[in-house]
Formats: structure tokens, C-alpha cells, sequence
């Protein structure tokens, strides 16, 4: 075992200010998407909104935890739970059609919890996997 190699650290990804790019361009389309005029949201085909806010919130979750050190999740968990809590007051406060719940919150924070529970039994890191498995790393 090589002593002055730091086995706690997984190898730099390749592509990690793509990632990074990526990842803050979803977080601003969850944004957009939260904050734009009900007028404006999808209707009819649109799935259900506590699915969209799970799946939104899930996915940008397991992306970061794709990129980040394991112990770095309980920080990115409360980034995204006061980015969540954040839109529902600007929701709320803005006075176009959209509304603040606290069932919202709850379905971001769901969504959350189940992309850290995945990113904890094993998916975590999942980006420097991938990058080993095809050669980039």
C-alpha cells in the first residue's frame, strides 16, 4: 500500500466541470419551472405535481452524489431541502396562481432521502464508476 496515496479518495473525474455545468443547468430548470406563472405550467399529459417535485428533486440529488464525496450528502441534502423550502416562499409571495405547500417540501424532501438512500447503499459516486468502466478515468 502506497503511503502517500490518500485511499479515502475516489480518482478525479474526467469531465467534472461538465458535470458540474449539468447539473446547475437542471437546478435552474427546477427553478424556472417552480417559479414561472401558473398560467404558464403543463396541464392535462403533465404528471401528477408531488411526482414531478419527487423526481426533480431525486434526480438532482443522486446527480450531485454522482460527484461528490459521500461525506459531503447530509450538505447537499440540506442545500436542496432550503432550495426547495426557498421556492415555496417565493412561490407563495409572487401572486402568480402558484401557491406554497408544505406537501411540496415534503415530496422534495422524499425525493432526497431516496436518491441519498441509494447513493449510501452503493450507487454514490456513481460518475467515477461509469468513467472507470469506459476507460475515462
Amino acid at each position: 500500500m502506497d503511503p502517500n496515496r490518500d485511499s479515502s479518495r475516489e480518482p478525479k473525474l474526467r469531465f467534472l466541470r461538465l458535470y458540474w455545468v449539468a447539473g446547475w443547468i437542471f437546478v435552474a430548470l427546477v427553478i424556472y419551472g417552480s417559479l414561472r406563472p401558473e398560467s404558464q405550467a403543463h396541464h392535462g399529459w403533465w404528471p401528477p405535481d408531488k411526482i414531478v417535485h419527487f423526481s426533480a428533486y431525486c434526480t438532482m440529488a443522486f446527480w450531485f452524489t454522482g460527484m461528490t464525496h459521500r461525506r459531503r450528502y447530509p450538505y447537499l441534502a440540506v442545500l436542496l431541502l432550503v432550495l426547495g423550502g426557498l421556492i415555496e416562499i417565493l412561490q407563495g409571495a409572487m401572486g402568480y396562481g402558484r401557491d406554497a405547500d408544505w406537501r411540496d417540501l415534503l415530496a422534495n424532501a422524499m425525493g432526497i432521502a431516496t436518491a441519498l438512500i441509494l447513493a449510501y447503499a452503493g450507487l454514490g459516486n456513481w460518475m467515477n464508476k461509469i468513467e472507470r468502466r469506459l476507460g475515462l478515468s
